[in-house]
């Protein structure tokens, strides 16, 4: 096993930092981002002095990635160079660290004395779940291909790879993003259940620097809310975003800074119950000002039943937690009332007195829907899903999701994190992503890290409706709470508790074989048999009638023309660029009412200009023709790495023109 957790790590560590360099050095702007490289290189060097500065440093700075470029230039007008996913570099940075240290000095450990112990279960699981990310999004960009007819290429895979920052959610290549973001998560994630072991250094290295980064945060909100000042994407008016992209994402980072303070509020340490009654009130205060409807609902319901709880128990220095408890009610009413900018209480009357599904919709910001579609999703490939990182892609496609809500947006996420694993990895996904969670919350808590549980389920409070996990930074956040569960509490005393694996009887070693036998090749049947059903089709993309400001065509270009000539000359130029080692075949084809007029087939082996004549001479002058050209597949620049340019392309339809009769 432990030779396992070595490849995993040294694979993992080598392709992320492989990723960096190309990335930064050969990306198609050719710009470098001075502010990547230099978080990257101070966090790699802090890491290489001492292993938990790094890890406190990352920490730290992780809450602010997301939204540091644009506070800075609204603040002060000024430009950071700096490339997207800053987050990833710095976590990158830590791993490089950590993979020096132990290749070049010996200094750290990767394996651990004990071969089966609950930490042990967990980086089984956080491999597997590696494992599926790995074929999900295999899954995901071949299906992505077939619907642009687009042909696999070396070149175009390692082009693609070195400009993720600059992919979109539509693009065919896009889930090699999901692959990274993923890698370098679950491998921190394990290294960090054997460097956080103690009381001290779960403190010293994520819950103080996490502190003071979201007491920065959160102030910052209460100022630019009554300032006005910095950037907020939808309107100070309407509700601020701080550090992160948007109000959903900041409330429910905020809603978890308050489940956190809400735990320490029931220390028996009076300084610490007044800080912690402190930062909750201003926590509070950062929900409220976000006017994400759903985390001050959740809010309500957190402080409401952490008082009901309070009044149910019998602790030393209850009278002080029950009035700071008071406080915090009375504050989240008073501020939600005060700024109920986006009218909370109107839409909760609104959900009580909807008569109709579309009400009941409209009340609840379209959630309903979403949900109902999402399941309708999931339906069609229950067992490995569509693939990582294509629910935007696919949403879009109104005969597949059935919502006006993404067909309008063209396309969105699930607004709920975990039905967006379970989408797009299927059922195996979602139980191994599950199963990571139930693991540290059943078998790893104890009296030092249940405040990691707190924090846990603070951030999936806010996934609940939302969907911040769906940023890095904060993806990054939540794997570092559960590589940081592995603490003994008083680790001189105390041995690992080993698990003793039981034999299981013959027939459930029959059983369960049977079981994994079924879901294999039921997965490989599902994947198999998915190209060319719903939505993997080229119709929705490839072949979906185009005509660019560049006369540039999709794989279909359909026109009407009016008879005025003999011939109908074209002039266009093919710009495949693999046309020599794949023949290009062209269709052109005319209609008439229904009736073929003229076809012809063109075989095209190299790029370049061509013409076409069409015979029409046989038709009434005035009359009306439908030309349609179609072509065997389509090229993709950023497919075959010759540029950033995203469109699936037919041809270059320069000129149609007719003679005179």
């Amino acid at each position: 096993m432990t030779k396992v957790i070595k490849l995993h790590f040294f694979a993992s560590t080598i392709f992320l930092i492989s990723c960096f360099i190309i990335q930064v050095s050969l990306n198609a702007h050719n710009a470098l981002p001075w502010l990547n490289v230099v978080l990257f290189l101070g966090i790699l060097i802090s890491t290489v002095v001492h292993p938990l500065y790094g890890i406190g440093i990352l920490v730290f700075l992780l809450p602010f990635t997301a939204g540091v470029f644009h506070q800075t230039q609204a603040l002060f007008n000024i430009a950071i160079p700096m490339a997207d996913s800053l987050s990833l570099d710095c976590v990158i940075g830590v791993l490089f660290g950590l993979f020096i240290l132990y290749v070049f000095t010996k200094r750290l450990k990767i394996d651990r004395n004990t071969d089966w112990d609950q930490a042990r279960i967990l980086e089984l699981l956080l491999i597997a779940f590696h494992l599926v990310i790995i074929i999900t999004v295999a899954i995901a960009i071949s299906r992505n291909l077939y619907q642009s007819v687009s042909p696999y290429s070396v070149k175009g895979f390692l082009y693609n790879l070195a400009n993720i920052r600059y992919l979109s959610f539509h693009d065919d290549y896009f889930p090699l993003r999901d692959l990274v973001i993923f890698t370098a998560a679950i491998t921190l994630s394990i290294r960090l259940l054997n460097l956080i072991r103690t009381p001290s250094q779960l403190k010293q290295s994520l819950l103080i620097p996490l502190a003071i980064a979201t007491t920065i945060i959160l102030g910052y909100a209460l100022w630019s809310k009554l300032t006005g000042l910095g950037y907020n994407r939808d309107g100070v008016a309407l509700g601020v975003n701080s550090f992160l992209p948007d109000i959903h994402a900041y409330g429910g980072f905020a809603l978890a800074a308050v489940m956190g303070g809400l735990y320490y509020l029931s220390s028996t340490n009076v300084l610490i119950k007044w800080i912690a009654g402190a930062f909750s009130l201003l926590a509070v205060a950062g929900v409220v000002v976000s006017a994400s409807r759903f985390a001050i609902v959740m809010l309500g319901i957190v402080v409401i039943s952490y008082l009901f709880f309070v009044l149910r128990t019998k602790n030393r220095g209850k009278l002080t937690t029950v009035f700071l408890g008071f406080i915090l009610v009375l504050g989240t009413a008073y501020l939600s009332i005060h700024w109920d900018n986006r009218g909370l209480f109107s839409r909760l009357y609104s959900v009580l007195q909807s008569q109709s599904f579309e009400d009941f919709n409209t009340a609840l910001s379209q959630r309903p829907e979403i949900f109902r579609s999402n399941l309708l999703m999931y339906s069609h490939y229950p067992i490995v899903g569509l693939g990582k990182g294509i629910f935007y892609r696919q949403s879009s496609i109104a005969e597949f999701s059935k919502s006006d809500f993404f067909a309008t947006y063209n396309g969105e996420n699930a607004h709920n994190y975990f039905l967006q694993i379970l989408v797009e990895t299927g059922l195996v996904g979602f139980v191994v992503f599950c199963s990571l969670f139930l693991c540290q919350g059943l078998y790893l808590r104890n009296r030092s890290t249940e405040i990691i549980t707190v924090l846990i389920v603070g951030l999936f409070s806010g996934n609940i409706y939302g969907h911040s996990l769906l940023i890095p930074n904060l993806l990054f956040l939540l794997f570092i709470l559960i590589g940081s569960s592995n603490v003994d509490e008083q680790p001189e005393k105390s041995i690992s508790p080993t698990i003793r694996l039981i034999p299981l009887p013959k027939a459930w070693c029959y059983f369960l074989i049977a079981m994994t036998t079924a879901l294999v090749v039921g997965a490989i049947y599902e994947v198999k048999t998915s190209y060319g059903k719903l939505p993997f089709q080229s119709q929705f993309f490839c072949y979906k009638p185009a005509e660019y400001s560049d006369h540039q065509t999709s794989g279909l270009f359909k026109e009407t023309y009016t008879v005025t000539g003999n011939y109908l000359m074209l002039n266009y130029i093919v710009h495949h660029a693999d046309a020599q080692r794949r023949p290009l075949t062209i269709d052109f084809n005319l209609e008439q009412e229904g009736q073929r007029i003229a076809y012809d087939q063109r075989l095209i082996d190299s790029p370049g200009e061509y013409q076409e004549r069409l015979n029409i001479s046989q038709l009434k002058t005035g009359s009306n023709i439908s030309l349609q050209i179609k072509t065997s597949r389509c090229f993709t620049p950023i497919n075959l790495g010759v540029s950033l340019d995203k469109r699936p392309l037919g041809i270059q339809l320069n000129k149609v023109l007719q003679d005179t009769r």
